[in-house]
């Protein structure tokens, strides 16, 4: 049998692994669109900080061949056919037994030209280092970000920890406008400024000027804004051009079941392309997060060996890591919250029906992973209250259930 799996990220580098772990004996081929050996996108931001490729290739350069994997690097597909099991690249046709599109996502912002040359894809390791050598060879540059959401401000922090004098373009009043309301939106604001970062609010990139290569950004406001270096980054879009021929049923991603199979049941999809159901909202959606895109690497190649087991569903959660002070957004907003604010820190929790639907902490973010737990579990909060905001919850929680196995071992 041969598998083919398209993209070498972390969902399609799981699913190679995992098969192969599992006895999988067949051959395994992989494309990618990037000329490099399979790394770790999480480690971007780590690599354009310190410049140490070390931690992007933990998993090793050798790791198609300690694998057994067929590897066509720099080999773009241009197309899939379900009926006849082929997929085609720009180099040549390949048949397959079993598909899985792990094909990952790229920064896109929705406005006129921004199919120009000149703008930088922070997103792949080629990009990144782009970013790091203007920064060595000409410190000072500037940046222009076009979107103020979770990943522009990601971006707009790094780039100003290595030098770069970046601009950020919101197009809303407030910052990070999807996770966040204006009053937590002010602490990132302040930060941000305070490192460097020129945040203009209220303005709105519309279309990217110049000939074949991008010259400048024309605001909302009518300005032309140029800079050293552009990147676009207003969200991400799957890169699943190559669908367009085929039936394989797809909106803004890939739709599958809850064994991760699109249309045809000998192709699954997973990671940034595939569109599953979330814990909290129940709606289904891209999560475009890293641990997403492992489990389902995993959960692909399970039922590749015939194991049919259902995809774990995910929620919504996001940490900025680049802030000088911490900040986690999990699940959605409500109309019911909690609070308990400082100078330095902000806890929310938001409530659905005595249950937990979403948290943010600002500074000090204990607790998080209980929070987290409580929601996967639907557990009923009602009972403890304001106490839930407390900075040692999570150990309170625990000796309370420490007593109460004790009390229960004793009656018995």
């Amino acid at each position: 049998m041969n598998t083919i799996i398209i993209g070498m990220g972390p969902a399609g580098m799981e699913a190679a692994r995992t098969l192969r772990e599992q006895g999988y004996a067949g051959e395994i081929t992989m494309f990618s669109a990037e000329k490099i050996p399979p790394y770790s996108p999480p480690v971007l931001g780590e690599y354009l900080l310190t410049g140490n490729e070390h931690a992007l290739f933990q998993q090793g350069r050798d790791i198609c061949t300690r694998y057994q994997i067929n590897c066509h690097l720099g080999e773009r597909i241009l197309s899939i056919d379900p009926a006849k099991k082929t997929i085609t690249s720009e180099l040549g046709s390949y048949p397959f037994d079993k598909a899985v599109i792990a094909s990952g996502s790229s920064l896109y912002a929705p406005l006129l030209g921004v199919e120009k040359k000149g703008i930088c894809n922070f997103k792949t390791l080629g990009g990144t280092r782009q970013i790091r050598a203007l920064a060595e060879k000409k410190p000072g540059s500037t940046a222009l970000i076009i979107g103020g959401g979770f990943i522009g401000v990601e971006i707009a922090l790094c780039l100003a920890k290595i030098g770069l004098r970046p601009t950020l373009l919101n197009r809303r009043g407030w910052i990070m406008p999807r996770l966040l309301d204006q009053e937590t939106a002010g602490y990132v604001l302040k930060d941000l400024k305070d490192i460097g970062v020129d945040v203009r609010l209220d303005t709105e990139g519309k279309e990217c000027v110049g000939g074949e290569t991008i010259e400048g950004v024309r605001t909302s406001e009518g300005e032309i804004l140029r800079a050293d270096l552009y990147i676009a980054a207003t969200g991400v879009k799957p890169n699943i051009a190559f669908l367009e021929q085929s039936d394989i049923a797809h909106g803004w991603g890939i739709t599958v079941n809850e064994y991760l199979q699109a249309t045809h049941p000998f192709i699954y999809a997973c990671g940034d392309v595939a569109e599953t159901r979330d814990l909290v909202t129940g709606n289904t959606k891209i999560h475009g997060l890293y641990p997403v895109a492992i489990a389902h690497g995993r959960t692909a190649a399970m039922n590749i060996m015939g194991a049919g087991i259902r995809y774990e569903q995910q929620l919504n959660m996001n940490s900025l890591k680049e802030l000088r002070r911490n900040v986690i957004v999990v699940g959605r907003q409500t109309n019911t919250v909690l609070k308990r604010k400082d100078k330095q820190n902000l806890r929310k929790i938001y409530l659905d029906n005595d249950k937990i639907a979403g948290f943010v902490l600002v500074g000090n973010i204990s607790g998080a992973g209980t929070y987290l737990a409580m929601m996967r579990k639907g557990t009923d909060v009602s009972l403890f209250g304001k106490r839930l905001l407390s900075r040692h919850f999570h150990t309170a929680l625990a000796m309370t259930r420490m007593v109460h196995i004790s009390r229960h071992a004793a009656a018995r």
